[in-house]
């Protein structure tokens, strides 16, 4: 609990000035996130029995936040080009790498790669400083929720064979804690001198998917850890594992709001 709580320290304080920043040093801190989660998962891969095709993986975790933060139109162009691209490099490996391989080196790449970069998209938005902060409030207080409440007063499991340590007290609770936590943010930046927050009222109302995704993300992440027979991604972060660990909930949450507020700008503009 202590190393737990010694990285939280340094971890958050770190996280909200990359965010407030933004710029080059959030992309470059973006695209070393993404390659270190592309490094766990590759080994994540390789003890499931799969052939992980690193040159595939590590690239396109580099450079898809590169790109994308440069212009975002390039996104289906490029995902087009890597397909291409992984194919090739599945058969200049065959039989060793097979179709299998293939379609879990494919999902892995829209995994780590997509999901981080569209950390980048969001922050690229209006106020998208204020976005990416009330994402990470209601993954955080999510998580809280759900540690402390599943901690203390769990008792049914969620989903045993994916997670036996999740339970459905723990759940309930990091969802009330996920809607609490994104709105006191929207109001506290309202009532701030850097609000009004835009589409309050949407954020508030998307929040309990917001906080659900989160915890499908989890559930997710540790499926594929209980498959490959590990407990946590990597021994990275003293107290709570890997990158993986730490933003699983963040790679379902963030595309999620992302796409949300797009459709509704489409819709409403």
């Amino acid at each position: 609990m202590i190393k737990r709580l010694i990285s939280a320290v340094i971890g958050v304080p770190l996280i909200v000035f990359l965010v407030f920043i933004g710029g080059p040093y959030f992309v470059g801190a973006v695209m070393l996130i993404a390659l270190l989660a592309s490094i766990e998962l590759g080994k994540i891969l390789q003890r499931m029995g799969i052939n992980d095709m690193q040159s595939f993986l590590y690239t396109g975790a580099l450079l898809f936040p590169l790109l994308l933060s440069f212009e975002p139109s390039w996104l289906p162009h490029f995902f087009v080009f890597f397909v291409f691209s992984g194919v090739m490099i599945s058969l200049s490996r065959y039989p060793e790498s097979d179709y299998l391989d293939l379609s879990a080196n494919f999902m892995s790449l829209l995994y780590i790669a997509f999901g981080f970069a569209h950390f980048i998209l969001l922050r690229q938005m209006e106020q998208g400083m204020l976005l990416v902060g009330f994402a990470f409030s209601v993954i955080w207080m999510t998580d809280i929720g759900a540690f402390f409440i599943g901690t203390y007063l769990g008792k049914r499991p969620l989903f045993k064979e994916a997670s036996p340590n999740k339970t459905i007290e723990g759940a309930i609770g990091g969802l009330a804690c996920g809607i609490l936590g994104g709105i006191l943010f929207c109001v506290t930046v309202s009532n701030s001198k850097v609000g009004p927050i835009d589409n309050m009222s949407f954020l508030i109302v998307l929040t309990p998917f917001l906080s659900i995704a989160g915890q499908l993300g989890d559930l997710f992440e540790s499926a594929l850890k209980r498959r490959a027979k590990v407990k946590d991604a990597s021994q990275l972060i003293p107290g709570h594992g890997g990158i993986l660990d730490r933003f699983d909930s963040a790679l379902w949450i963030i595309p999620l709001l992302y796409h949300a507020l797009q459709t509704r700008i489409s819709i409403f503009s």
